[in-house]
């Protein structure tokens, strides 16, 4: 689905199998995958989904899951990992996690390890003439009949200050424009001259201009002329004159001032046209009735396209005029491990407070 706002696509794909190409192997299972994109302005989203098992001769997989998500627009930002595979008896699943937004960026990873450990019995160390098993005391906390784990992760919290050093460009404001004030170079030429060019493909000559950077003006309403586009066996499109709006908007929820530009909306005609059955390559001409011959022994068809009317929505966008330089914020460290006898968990923190910082450290 594709509008000029949005786009959405979903691709979802399942299958059963089952291969015995000899005797001594043979293999089955069933696998079930699903992705989904959209995209919007300022906001992308997707989402790419895996569930499998398969079972043979050589190696039992009950399940095999993958997922990975990514959610970002204008204000925060996220991306997910997840993973859980079995084979035979044992399970290894992983995650991994980023997210920023205005508050905090956070990073974490996970894992964790399952199965039997009985076999550790088997591993006999000759210095301790004892097996893996008894010198690690595993007896203490399970048995050989139950099922051990190992899980490890590592977060990092980043809390961002909301205090800091603005920096803003001067921006005079004056009836129909702004001002801002551009380097004093001396000796140095500091206007450009544009010369006149014609853009490729329309009507739509520029005339030449000059820029001065001593004073960089910005127009509240800059108007564009109205122009034809003639692209090769396309109809001819006309494009409306366009009034785009700049507005100057002082800090108030926001750290710096910025500029808002404002694209109206545009409603664009394409009179009725037929697709030609014949390219020009450069100096070369693509039959393309030929083509279709060679491939399946057809004929073109003649296709009109009736008249269509595209409708560009309106676009708003903001333009920074300065930059914030923030203050060192709160980061957080915490990495832990955990397994049937031992569990260790190591907390750090690093903290700015007024003029000073101040930091600790927990350990259990």
């Amino acid at each position: 689905e594709a509008t000029l706002l949005r786009i959405y696509a979903i691709w979802e794909h399942s299958m059963k199998n089952h291969l015995q190409p000899c005797r001594q192997f043979s293999t089955h299972g069933e696998h079930a995958n699903k992705a989904t994109l959209e995209l919007s302005p300022g906001v992308l989203s997707a989402l790419i989904q895996v569930r499998a098992h398969e079972t043979n001769s050589v190696l039992h997989i009950p399940h095999f899951g993958q997922e990975v998500a990514l959610n970002a627009n204008t204000k925060s930002q996220k991306f997910t990992w997840k993973s859980d595979i079995q084979v035979h008896s044992g399970t290894l699943q992983n995650s991994l996690h980023l997210s920023n937004d205005k508050k905090e960026a956070r990073f974490h990873i996970a894992g964790s390890l399952g199965g039997h450990l009985h076999f550790l019995k088997f591993i006999i160390l000759p210095v301790y003439d004892k097996s893996l098993w008894d010198l690690l005391k595993l007896d203490v906390a399970t048995s050989p009949q139950k099922r051990q784990y190992l899980h490890a992760s590592t977060a990092l919290v980043y809390t961002k200050s909301h205090k800091g050093y603005p920096l803003s460009i001067p921006v005079q404001e004056l009836t129909d424009k702004f001002i801002i004030p551009g380097l004093k170079l001396n000796h140095l030429n500091s206007d450009l001259v544009i010369p006149t060019f014609q853009v490729p493909f329309t009507d739509l000559q520029i005339a030449s201009y000059k820029l001065n950077f001593n004073d960089i003006k910005i127009y509240k309403t800059l108007s564009t002329s109205p122009f034809a586009l003639n692209l090769p066996t396309l109809p001819k499109i006309k494009f409306p004159q366009v009034d785009v709006l700049t507005q100057y908007s002082k800090p108030e929820n926001s750290s710096v001032p910025f500029f808002e530009v404002t694209v109206p909306e545009v409603h664009l005609t394409i009179p009725q046209f037929t697709l030609p059955k014949s390219l020009s390559v450069g100096s070369a001409l693509l039959d393309l009735n030929k083509v279709a011959h060679v491939i399946g022994d057809l004929e073109l068809p003649t296709i009109t396209v009736p008249e269509q009317t595209i409708e560009i929505p309106s676009l708003k966008f903001s333009v920074p005029a300065g930059v914030f330089i923030p203050l060192f914020g709160t980061l957080n460290a915490r990495f832990r491990v955990s397994s049937p006898l031992y569990n260790a968990t190591w907390n750090v923190v690093l903290k700015h407070i007024a003029d000073y910082f101040e930091t600790f450290l927990d350990s259990t």
